[in-house]
């Protein structure tokens, strides 16, 4: 009886590693630091300016206000800058918040490239900000399989800095770790029926 419990507890693990799980970056989770470089919870941040590597733009920065979509601590930065996110395994359910320094609509506040795990374009999307609360602020959203997404920001000099929040995102497992927890369902069943009845 001990056997199959112990069986079927791994194979309930191997099956939790197995399936996505959404993670979500609110921001706070490290000290303020330059984010160009920054590899944290299976995202590796990227900022540069003119096409040089920027310190620019900051992970756990104030952005004096508490909007709809963002709010503080954000990852925050230059509107002149590029900020890009390369995700560590394909990545599905894309989500964030967006903030841009103005009092005015954007149409669009953000330009999103997104490329596939092989970093093949996937397309590329706009969103469009309006004032909710103290920022022009917008959300982005896709449910296609990423590997990398770049943010632009147009209209740099009437919006100077930007701000992104509430970074979502669900890992999809790979192939192997599926196989396993699979395997271990069967082997969970085939103990089950082999072992003697009390």
């Amino acid at each position: 009886m001990k056997t199959i419990r112990s069986v079927s507890t791994l194979a309930l693990l191997l099956f939790s590693l197995a399936s996505s799980s959404a993670i979500t970056l609110t921001m706070d989770e490290l000290p303020l630091q330059p984010v160009n470089g920054l590899a944290f919870s299976g995202v590796t941040f990227h900022f540069t300016v003119g096409g040089i590597a920027s310190t620019d733009a900051h992970y756990n920065a104030a952005n004096g206000g508490i909007g709809t979509f963002v709010q503080d601590p954000s990852l925050e930065g230059n509107s002149a800058g590029v900020l890009t996110l390369d995700f560590a395994v394909p990545t599905t359910g894309l989500q964030f918040g967006v903030a841009r320094e103005t009092l005015g609509s954007l149409s669009p506040g953000l330009q999103v490239s997104l490329f596939d795990a092989g970093l093949a374009p996937l397309g590329n999307f706009s969103v469009n900000t309006t004032v909710l609360s103290v920022f022009s602020e917008g959300q982005f959203t896709s449910a296609l399989t990423i590997g990398r997404a770049v943010l632009t920001f147009p209209n740099a000099a009437g919006a100077p800095r930007f701000a992104i929040d509430n970074l979502t995102f669900a890992a999809i497992p790979e192939p192997a770790t599926a196989t396993l927890a699979v395997l271990g369902f069967i082997a969970a069943g085939t103990l089950r029926r082999r072992l003697p009845r009390n």
